[in-house]
């Protein structure tokens, strides 16, 4: 089943920046990870999605319901973490937490939220104004896990935590995902989506550029190259695609982004002593994407 699906989905500023017509599905079970820079319109889709915005045109839709129409129902199904996020400062966590539970007609999933609170070590008995962003940042997560939605949008959920923090929110997304809940996330930490998501969508200046598995955008542009010859070389710096070369005697490592058939053919009638070929990380494939060197096909 489709949990989120975006057609076509505009929402332009003032000043000319936002989306220009954002196109995204993502089933039930399935992580899908959310990456640009910033200003590329990430959060405006978040929240455009999340019925916080009203979109220009097209349209969009969460569990069947319509972020137009019917707003307040994507609101109570959706357990979100915004990349701003606000609390009641003289309340205590459990307070804060019980009441967007109330709201939502759950109150008795309180006991939930103290099962996270225990994870993630955070007291709810403080108020808020008296707990560090880290430990705000973790009620903030528990607030939007506590009523055990189906769908769960995370803008930047684990900035400002420790690393051991860090890798419990890791945790409790991938046993969401176990449940068969969709989850989207939006980071700027490429190590983490790399390790939670099967899919990325990669925005920039309000457009899809990029969107496959993990494993289908490391494949489709970027490659690591070391090559050692053990006759006459190859001149890899007119090479188009070829960036950040260097020479250790007979081998020379470098990185290429575009086809592979034209170093094919210049190596063709070389002797070779050794060539691999590796898939960059996902931060190489994002920056080639960035910088407008990638495949700017959806």
């Amino acid at each position: 089943m489709e949990a989120i699906v975006a057609e076509n989905l505009r929402k332009t500023y003032k000043n000319g920046r936002g989306i220009h017509g954002i196109d995204l599905s993502i089933d039930q079970g399935q992580i899908v990870g959310f990456l640009g820079p910033n200003g590329a319109g990430k959060s405006t889709t978040i929240r455009t999605i999340m019925g916080l915005l009203l979109p220009d045109g097209g349209h969009a839709s969460v569990l069947g319901h319509d972020v137009v129409k019917d707003s307040l129902s994507v609101r109570r199904v959706v357990g979100y973490v915004p990349g701003e996020f606000s609390m009641y400062s003289d309340l205590t966590g459990e307070e804060n937490v019980g009441f967007s539970l109330q709201v939502r007609g759950l109150p008795g999933k309180i006991g939930h939220a103290h099962e996270l609170a225990g994870r993630l070590g955070v007291d709810l008995t403080r108020r808020v104004k008296t707990l560090s962003h880290g430990q705000k940042q973790k009620v903030a997560v528990i607030a939007a896990l506590a009523h055990e939605p189906e769908v769960i949008i995370l803008d930047e959920p684990t900035i400002g935590l420790d690393p051991i923090a860090q890798e419990v929110v890791r945790a409790l997304v991938r046993e969401e995902v176990a449940r068969g809940r969709a989850v989207f996330l939006s980071s700027h930490v490429l190590s983490e989506v790399e390790e939670l998501c099967d899919h990325v969508a990669i925005i920039n200046n309000g457009l899809i550029v990029a969107s496959d598995t993990v494993a289908g955008l490391k494949k489709r542009r970027v490659k690591r190259i070391s090559v050692e010859f053990s006759g006459p070389s190859v001149d890899f710096s007119s090479l188009k695609g070829v960036t950040d070369l260097h020479i250790d005697g007979t081998r020379f490592r470098f990185t290429l982004t575009g086809s592979i058939d034209p170093l094919i053919s210049i190596l063709s009638g070389k002797t070779l002593v050794d060539l691999t070929v590796q898939d960059p990380s996902l931060e190489e494939v994002f920056m080639a994407f960035y910088t407008g060197d990638g495949d700017a096909k959806p």
